[in-house]
């Protein structure tokens, strides 16, 4: 028994000294674990209780995990419902009621139609067919990549945007074999305007990204406020049409193009335009979105906007222009296992405490620096959802700090609204690193662009994108609260 144990272990060893991606994990796993039991052996404070210091304790666990992916997402969300009942001492009916929500159905829902669209084409044809429309001139091209990108990203992931804009690259290919000269600026051009767009994109509905779902839960939940799509979107929209216009003028002059005019390169893309097929299913799948997009504006608040998604996809079945298998395999069935570990995290951190006990501990900090009150107080917490949002994705930060930073506002007297915008739209400002959102990642796969690039752009993007919603936080907002 000894040998076998021993020969098993050398085989590990060799496995982990071979595999250095393998042995980072381990090694991140090893060190939250050891957070965690540190958290958990420390004296409790008072003002805690034992639950909260078990909440704290996954709280900071789950925080490095997610940073590092020291195991993979999906088990992590997984994990965090069976420790608040096993080691939390949480009832299994209101975890299990954390966990299914209207937030996590309309995720469903809407990852789902977005497996529709692909599924037929239509996302390649819509995209082609707008950015072949919007005419030569390499500005107005820019302009309709951005619009385009942020358009769909607000309705599904950056990632996902990113990707339905890949006949960009058939575009860049174009050019290059067009011309003699190297178009380097123009190709970085043309792939941050997709990459950005879909950023700048992602905060305007609800349906934009799970961050948004999330907090929507959040304000739902434990500050008792109901935002429906429609008033969503009353407060996010200007900020995406704003950065629009701003990326517009900012990246061209960031990356001065080479060449000015793509006939060559659209009409190109035009004829494939025209090549593509369309048919009775795209059709009927084209209404069923619209009639969808516009029963989450109408009545969404009413019957809740997760049944009526889920609901849209359900009737695409029964029509037969989309098949289960098409949603089996085109939907990212573990980002719902992420958040469902994702919103009851949040639940367990306000039913413990833990929540109110880290607002006041940031609370006491940031006045002991004159910050705690007001709109100071909201900067302050959107450079604190900026900078996690680097580290880990959008979403586990919303997940992770959502709760906490609710509590932080209803302590300062700010509305939860504001605080609950406020921290899906920080969270989006992913632009300076390529670990920051999956759809950097996806531009930087592409081949054409550096770290260094990312910086470069990102560095501007994310200025404008506070001036902006700092424009909207001293001047719109207030008219709309």
């Amino acid at each position: 028994m000894a040998q076998v144990i021993k020969e098993r272990a050398t085989r590990l060893f060799k496995v982990l000294s071979e595999d250095k991606e393998a042995s980072r994990r381990l090694l991140w796993f090893v060190i939250s674990i050891a957070v965690w039991s540190g958290l958990m052996l420390m004296p409790t404070p008072e003002a805690l209780g034992i639950q909260g210091q078990r909440a704290v304790a996954l709280l900071a666990a789950v925080c490095i995990m997610f940073a590092t992916e020291a195991i993979p997402l999906p088990a992590i969300g997984l994990l965090i419902p069976v420790y608040q009942v096993m080691i939390g001492g949480m009832s299994t009916d209101l975890v299990t009621g954390w966990m299914m929500s209207n937030a996590l159905l309309f995720l469903m829902g809407t990852l789902m139609l977005v497996a529709a669209l692909s599924s037929r084409g239509l996302d390649k044809i819509i995209a082609l067919y707008i950015l072949t429309s919007v005419g030569t001139s390499v500005y107005a091209v820019v302009f309709g990549i951005v619009a385009v990108s942020a358009l769909l990203a607000g309705f599904m992931s950056d990632a996902a945007a990113a990707l339905m804009l890949a006949p960009v690259l058939g575009m860049i290919s174009i050019v290059r074999d067009s011309h003699d000269g190297p178009v380097t600026n123009l190709t970085k051009l043309l792939i941050f305007a997709v990459g950005f767009g879909a950023i700048v994109g992602s905060p305007y509905t609800p349906a934009g990204g799970a961050r948004n779902v999330i907090m929507i839960d959040y304000m739902q939940q434990l500050a008792d406020l109901d935002i429906g799509f429609a008033e969503w979107t009353l407060y996010m929209m200007p900020f995406t049409i704003i950065m629009v216009g701003v990326l517009t003028v900012l990246l061209p002059v960031i990356f001065p193009p080479e060449v000015e005019d793509l006939r060559t390169a659209v009409e190109s893309l035009r004829t494939e335009v025209q090549e593509r097929p369309f048919g009775l299913d795209q059709a009927v799948i084209l209404v069923v979105f619209a009639i969808t997009i516009v029963l989450w504006l109408t009545i969404g608040g009413q019957f809740g906007i997760g049944i009526i998604a889920v609901g849209a996809a359900a009737v695409l079945l029964v029509l037969g222009v989309v098949e289960w298998r098409n949603y089996q395999s085109d939907v990212d069935w573990g980002v719902l296992m992420i958040y469902i570990g994702a919103i009851s995290l949040g639940g367990y951190t306000a039913e413990t405490g833990a929540a109110t006990w880290i607002a006041n501990s940031f609370l006491d900090t940031v006045r002991d620096l004159g910050l705690g009150e007001g709109n100071l107080l909201v900067m302050v917490i959107s450079f604190l959802i900026t900078g996690m949002t680097s580290a880990m994705s959008a979403g586990a930060t919303s997940s992770v700090m959502g709760p906490i930073v609710l509590e932080i506002g209803a302590q300062a007297a700010i509305p939860s609204i504001v605080v609950g915008l406020t921290t899906a739209l920080a969270s989006s400002f992913g632009f300076m690193l390529i670990v920051s959102t999956p759809g950097n990642a996806i531009i930087y796969a592409s081949g054409y662009l550096s770290a260094s690039d990312f910086i470069k752009a990102g560095l501007w993007a994310m200025l404008s994108a506070f001036a902006v919603f700092l424009m909207m936080l001293l001047f719109y907002w207030p008219l709309l609260t």
